[in-house]
This record gives C-alpha cells, sequence and structure tokens, in this order.
C-alpha cells in the first residue's frame, strides 16, 4: 500500500500549509523525510511539515515527486489543490505550484487531480 499524502491549510498565518504523510512502512524513506526536516506527529500518527509556499514546494519536489511510491489521498486532492492555489503570495507562486502538482498528479498517476487541477484554473 503507497505513503498517502495531503495538503491542508496551516491555521497559523495566511501563507502557512501543511503537508501530512501517511503509512509509510519503509524505514529508510523515514528517515530521509526525517532529514528533510518533517516531524512525526503522534496525535495525527503521520510526518507532517508545515511552512509557506516556497518550503512546502521544495517538498513536493523532493519527496512527493522524487521518492517512489508516494500517492495523494484521494479524499483530499481537491483541498490539496485549493490549499495550494489559496496560500501562493503571487501569481508566480501559484502557477509554480500548480506546475508541481501537475508533475506530482503524472509522477503519482492519479488523473482525477489532473482533471480537477485543469477545472480549477478556469
Amino acid at each position: 500500500m503507497p505513503a498517502k499524502a495531503r495538503i491542508k491549510p496551516e491555521v497559523l498565518t495566511e501563507n502557512r500549509m501543511r503537508i501530512e504523510l501517511y503509512d509509510l512502512e519503509d524505514e529508510d524513506v523515514e528517515q530521509t523525510i526525517r532529514m528533510k526536516g518533517w516531524a512525526w506527529v503522534l496525535a495525527r500518527n503521520c510526518w507532517a511539515y508545515a511552512g509557506e509556499p516556497d518550503f512546502i514546494y521544495r517538498q513536493l519536489r523532493e519527496v512527493i515527486i522524487d521518492i517512489p511510491g508516494i500517492v495523494f489521498d484521494e479524499d483530499s486532492i481537491e483541498e490539496t489543490i485549493r490549499t495550494i492555489e489559496e496560500k501562493a503570495r503571487s501569481e508566480e507562486e501559484r502557477e509554480e505550484g500548480r506546475e508541481l502538482l501537475r508533475r506530482a498528479f503524472e509522477k503519482t498517476g492519479q488523473p482525477e487531480g489532473l482533471r480537477l487541477l485543469a477545472s480549477s484554473q478556469g
């Protein structure tokens, strides 16, 4: 079973987001994620990383896109897209986030994400 990721709005500041990873089963992957600044959240039973868009985008590139066996939680794809779009600090940042999500959905083989991403652009 692949690990599942979702991106949620972070309440603390206007532009902050949080990525959560569930069901990581490979100790080597967990070590890699920890080295990239993720923290284990016992209450949620997940790995979490929080930050402003540029930090979240780096995690999208280096974790979601680069590490095999991670997909987006199907129930939170729409929230993930909405969060990336709403939390961007500029139009350029919004486009960068959308491009990273497109690459991530292609990598994870989730056409629903690609469809929702295309429809959200208007």
